[in-house]
Formats: C-alpha cells, structure tokens, sequence
C-alpha cells in the first residue's frame, strides 16, 4: 500500500526486495551494506491499456543499511521510527539513505529527484522471508519532531503523560508520501578476488558466515566490463549474485 499524490500504485513484483552486498574487505556482518529497493508503478482502470514504461513510476531506495545482527533474519530489528534520536544523522544509527525518484511521465521523461524532506521507517514483523515495511516523508523541510510535537497526549494511570502513536490515516493526510509493504530478501551480492579458486564455493562461504543464508536457489557469477577502461578490468573482482525466496532480476 502507497499514497503519494493522487495514483493508485501497485508494487512491481522482483523489484522490491532487501538485498545485501559483501566486499572482499568486509570482515564481520556489522560490515555488510543492505539496501531496501522499493520500485512502483501507476495502476488502475484508467492506465490499463497504457504501457507500463510510460505510466508514472516511483523508485524508493533505502541504500547502506546495517542489519543489527549476524542473520539476514534479524533485519526485524530495523527500527527508525521513534524521534528520540533524531537528531542523529540516521546513516550512522544503521538506517540509511533514503533516495526517491519520481518520474511522473514514464521512465523514458525527466524525474523529479529526491523531493522529500524528513522521513521516518521501520520493519513492524517479518513472514518467513518476508518483511513488512513501514515509511513516511514530510515535504518542505518540516521535521518530524515538530509534527508529532502537535499531536495529543494522554494520561496514564499513573499520571505520566505519553504522546498518541499516529495511526495511518494521520500519515496518509500529514505526509509527502505513505507505504505499509510486504518486502522479501532476495538478493545478496559477493565480490570474488580473481585469484579465488573456486568463485562459487568462496562467494557461498562468505554469504553464509555474514548474512546467514542457506543454499541458493541459483547463483550467478559476473565478469567486470568497463568499457572505458579495458585495461583496468583484468584486476577487478568477480560479482557473484546468490538469489533467494523466489527473487530474480536480469
């Protein structure tokens, strides 16, 4: 589910998925950079014999998250919703940096980048392999501990006082852009040094010892092109992509 101007969305299925990328320096699983991709486009009766490429498109990346934990698993613990420290620039929390495109005319248009402001998010439960992601943006600048600062506060038996948890339809009318979304992990993605022995075997060891994972349901490994520097392209790594849970994206 997404609000965001006046489209009716539908997720695209392989697009959104959580994914993990492991470079031969990393050591420990605290190391690893995980991404969230979150890619949707307009739907409805009224684009129904329109092409997709040339329908409104939104791309939300998530990008450098650290998972708390040594499982892909325990991406649960994902958690950047309270504004207790907000004031913490969240990249150095483990939350990450929130890119969104917006092409109102199609992927082939120009784009309007990165128009939010302050933004909220969290992982609420995980099914199996599947995670349900909660996010909110504030346009113009406005932060996030000023709007909840407007919002009632109840007090309890004891005579404290404690602010109401917004519910979704406060997020529908106050924010820039809404998303409540069941996201698999699908991807974890291995650099190979050239001189590994094996490729597949390495990027496999590496996976299972940093994110936790079983056997793949397909592995590919990928050579370095660089066009423009050819020369260069003989002492870069290999990239093994291992694919999970059903995710396969050429």
């Amino acid at each position: 589910m997404l609000h965001f101007r006046e489209h009716t969305w539908l997720p695209r299925a392989g697009a959104n998925v959580f994914s993990a990328h492991i470079l031969t320096q990393h050591r420990t699983p605290a190391d690893v950079f995980w991404n969230l991709n979150l890619r949707y486009t307009a739907g409805g009766s009224i684009w129904r014999r329109v092409p997709t490429y040339t329908r409104p498109q939104l791309w939300l990346t998530l990008a450098c998250l650290r998972c708390p934990g040594s499982s892909w698993r325990d991406l649960t613990q994902l958690d950047f919703w309270s504004d207790a420290d907000h004031e913490m620039p969240w990249h150095k929390r483990g939350g990450g940096f929130l890119d969104v495109d917006y092409y109102p005319l199609g992927l082939r248009q120009l784009r309007e980048h990165s128009f939010v402001g302050d933004h909220v998010w969290r992982v609420t439960g995980r099914d199996g392999a599947w995670f349900t992601v909660e996010l909110a943006c504030l346009p113009d600048g406005r932060s996030f501990a000023q709007q909840l600062g407007l919002l009632p506060e109840l007090v309890t038996a004891d005579g404290a006082t404690e602010r109401v948890e917004p519910d979704a339809e406060f997020w529908k009318k106050n924010s820039e852009l809404y998303l409540v979304e069941n996201v698999p992990f699908g991807l974890v993605t291995v650099n190979v040094p050239r001189n590994a022995a094996n490729p597949e075997t390495y990027a496999l060891a590496r996976a299972r010892q940093l994110t936790g994972v079983g056997e793949p349901e397909h592995l590919d490994i990928r050579e370095f092109k660089n066009a423009d520097k050819p020369a260069e392209a003989q002492f870069c790594d290999y990239y093994a992509e291992l694919h999970f849970h059903g995710f396969y994206e050429d």
